[in-house]
């Protein structure tokens, strides 16, 4: 009986198989990058609105205007209120009284520069559900061509989303 000895991989065949490896790995990589930065604006566009519905459903249940502010100082966003009363409001350089407990911090892969360090007021939710927006919110990673604008509807107070990519038009 004959032993069947077999051949080695040639060099070429290696060099072959290691080059296909590469560029299978080179295309995993980008595409997992770009999904990344989109599962990222998501998210943050989604804690974003979740703040936005915090504040609205407050100031349905108190009766009472409800304002989203933000703070550049801290890299913020909190719930603020009208002032209660004549003390408050001459305590309040701003207008409003911010509430520390209902806040959300913009990630620090984002950037949202202001010409001001005093708080601003992005969005005010009234006690019937409704909202008006003073701004729309346009969150975008450095480097990235993605990016997300966030405005609220004024009949409804919903808060809405869109997704821009690099060759849309803003």
């Amino acid at each position: 009986m004959k032993k069947s000895r077999r051949k080695p991989f040639t060099l070429v065949e290696v060099v072959v198989v290691i080059a296909i490896m590469i560029v299978t790995g080179a295309v995993a990589v980008s595409t997992m990058r770009t999904d990344s930065t989109a599962r990222l604006m998501k998210s943050t566009a989604n804690e974003f609105r979740s703040l936005c519905s915090r504040v609205r459903f407050k100031a349905m249940e108190m009766c009472q205007d409800r304002m989203v502010v933000y703070v550049p100082d801290e890299h913020m966003f909190y719930m603020a209120r009208p002032p209660a009363n004549q003390e408050e409001a001459l305590e309040s350089d701003y207008g409003f009284v911010i509430v520390k407990t209902t806040k959300w911090e913009l990630p620090k892969e984002f950037e949202l520069t202001t010409e001001e360090n005093d708080p601003i007021e992005i969005f005010r939710f009234y006690p019937d559900g409704g909202a008006s927006g003073r701004w729309k919110l346009n969150l975008a990673i450095e480097g990235k061509d993605r990016s997300m604008e966030i405005e609220v509807a004024k009949l409804t107070g919903a808060v809405i989303a869109h997704e821009r990519g690099a060759n849309e038009e803003r």
